[in-house]
C-alpha cells in the first residue's frame, strides 16, 4: 500500500460484545449523514421525512443514547443549520474518542471545569458497528499565554453504510466557531493523504486565512509526512516554527 494512501479503512467486521440498540444510524443520524454526504439515495424509509437541519435544543429532553446524536444549538446562541449540521456530523465520526479530543480546562472555588464537561457526561448510542478515527494532524495556532494555546486536531473518520471518509477538526473551546468539533470535508474510498485529504485541511486553513496568520506549532503530524510543507503552500513569507 502506498505510504501516500489513507490508512486502510477499519469497516465492520465484528460485533460489540453489548447490547446493540441500532446496527449503524438512528434515523435522524441517517438524516443528517445523508444530506451531508449528498447521498439522499441510500436514506432508509423511516427517515426520508425528516428534516436533517432541525436544531433541537438541549433542554429539549430528546436523548442522544437512545434516539441518535442530533443537530443542536452552538455556544453562541445563533441558528446555524449549517454549522448545526457540520458539528452532528462529526461528533457522530468521532463518538469512539470523543473523551480525548482537545480540551481546555480552569479551576476555581473548588471545582474544575473543561469545556467538554457536558457533551462527554451524556451517553452515546450503541451500534452493533462502529470504526475508529484516524489523528490526521494537531497543530496549535498560537500560544497567547502560559496554559492559552489554541489547538486543532483534524481526524479522518470511516462512515459504514455510507462508504465515506469524513474529516473532522476539533477545538477546545467553542468560542470562535460555537462548537468544538465540525466536519470539513469527506472522501471517497482509496483517497490519498498527500492530494485528498491535503485539499480538505488546507481548504480549512484557506477559509480562515483572512482571520488568522499561520499556524505556529505542530503538536503532533499523525499520517501527514511534512505538514510544515503544507503550510507553506498558503503562507510562503511565514518563518516556520520547526
Amino acid at each position: 500500500m502506498s505510504a501516500n494512501r489513507l490508512p486502510e479503512a477499519k469497516k465492520p467486521a465484528g460485533r460489540l460484545e453489548t447490547r446493540t440498540v441500532v446496527e449503524y444510524f438512528h434515523p435522524r443520524e441517517h438524516a443528517i449523514l445523508a444530506e451531508y454526504f449528498e447521498l439522499k439515495k441510500k436514506l432508509p424509509k423511516e427517515a426520508r421525512e425528516i428534516d436533517p437541519h432541525e436544531i433541537i435544543p438541549k433542554d429539549d429532553g430528546w436523548d442522544e443514547g437512545q434516539q441518535g446524536i442530533v443537530c443542536r444549538p452552538g455556544s453562541r446562541g445563533e441558528d446555524c443549520p449549517f454549522e448545526a449540521l457540520g458539528n452532528a456530523v462529526a461528533r457522530i465520526a468521532l463518538a469512539p474518542i470523543r473523551k480525548s479530543l482537545p480540551v481546555w480546562g480552569t479551576y476555581g472555588d473548588g471545582e474544575v471545569y473543561h469545556t467538554r464537561q457536558e457533551e462527554n457526561a451524556g451517553k452515546l448510542p450503541l451500534r452493533g458497528f462502529h470504526s475508529e478515527p484516524v489523528l490526521a494532524l494537531t497543530i496549535n495556532w498560537a500560544s497567547s499565554g502560559p496554559g492559552y494555546s489554541w489547538p486543532e486536531s483534524y481526524y479522518v473518520s470511516w462512515v459504514p453504510y455510507y462508504d465515506r471518509y469524513v474529516v473532522t477538526a476539533s477545538l477546545d473551546s467553542p468560542l470562535n466557531e460555537g462548537y468544538l468539533d465540525l466536519a470539513i470535508g469527506c472522501l471517497l474510498d482509496k483517497a490519498t493523504v498527500e492530494e485528498d485529504l491535503k485539499a480538505v485541511i488546507q481548504g480549512r486553513w484557506n477559509d480562515l486565512f483572512p482571520y488568522v496568520q499561520a499556524w505556529k506549532e505542530c503538536w503532533n503530524e499523525g499520517i501527514v509526512e511534512d505538514p510544515w510543507a503544507w503550510r507553506s503552500e498558503l503562507w510562503p513569507d511565514e518563518e516556520g516554527g520547526q
